[in-house]
């Protein structure tokens, strides 16, 4: 598998990953100069993007007289390769529920009483009133139902994009749904609940430290 890599722009955010066509298109296009912080997937470090002979970008020289140069910007000092996967990690099971939700929903309203553990409780409960209502009622079940699914994928986006609030609102709502499902007497899905809370705490606590 190839390497990807993701670099760090003047304004310190980070861009990517991108493939190494890719990136060399940015050099082309003048988004990556030879300062150009990068980190490289399969690399523990950042680097500056003339280190890396692949990408052909020759090391900066001195600067045209009377023209300043642009300071060159360096990644935060909390954030490493590691740390980032962790959040994404974390982030990436706000997505899993919210899909196997989704999926319970559309198999449990199509006659189906199959479903996957991994889904919430509280959509679950949310379908089976949908199920035995009519018009207007059913409307309004469906609506909280993927209102729900929406608003756990948000949180998962802005996990990912470190906001450190987002995983805390999310661990906070699974656990109360995992009380759900425990009174529910969903034992598998309680155990899966348990499993995911560990990982997105996992992701939570990388996030703090990234911040640090």
């Amino acid at each position: 598998m190839e390497p990807t890599y993701t670099i760090l722009g003047a304004d310190n955010a980070q861009y990517g990953p991108v493939t190494a066509d890719e990136l060399r298109a940015w050099i082309r296009d003048g988004r990556v100069v030879g300062a150009t912080q990068i980190w490289r997937s399969d690399t523990p470090n950042w680097v500056a993007a003339s280190a890396l002979p692949e990408l052909g970008i020759a090391a900066p020289t001195a600067v045209a007289a009377g023209v300043a140069q642009a300071p060159i910007t360096h990644p935060s000092a909390g954030l490493t390769p590691e740390l980032e996967k962790r959040i994404r990690s974390g982030a990436s099971w706000f997505y899993w529920i919210a899909g196997f939700s989704v999926i319970n929903t559309v198999t449990l309203l199509s006659g189906s009483n199959w479903g996957f553990a991994l889904g919430l409780g509280i959509t679950r409960l949310f379908d089976v009133f949908a199920l035995n209502s009519q018009g207007g009622a059913k409307i309004f079940w469906l609506a909280l139902d993927f209102g729900t699914l929406l608003a756990l994928v948000f949180l998962g986006f802005l996990a990912g994009k470190r906001h450190t609030w987002a995983f805390l609102a999310g661990l906070i709502l699974l656990a109360l749904d995992s009380v759900l499902t425990g009174f529910l007497q969903m034992w598998i899905s309680l155990a899966l609940h348990v499993f995911a809370l560990f990982a997105i705490f996992a992701g939570f606590k990388a996030c703090r430290a990234s911040r640090a």
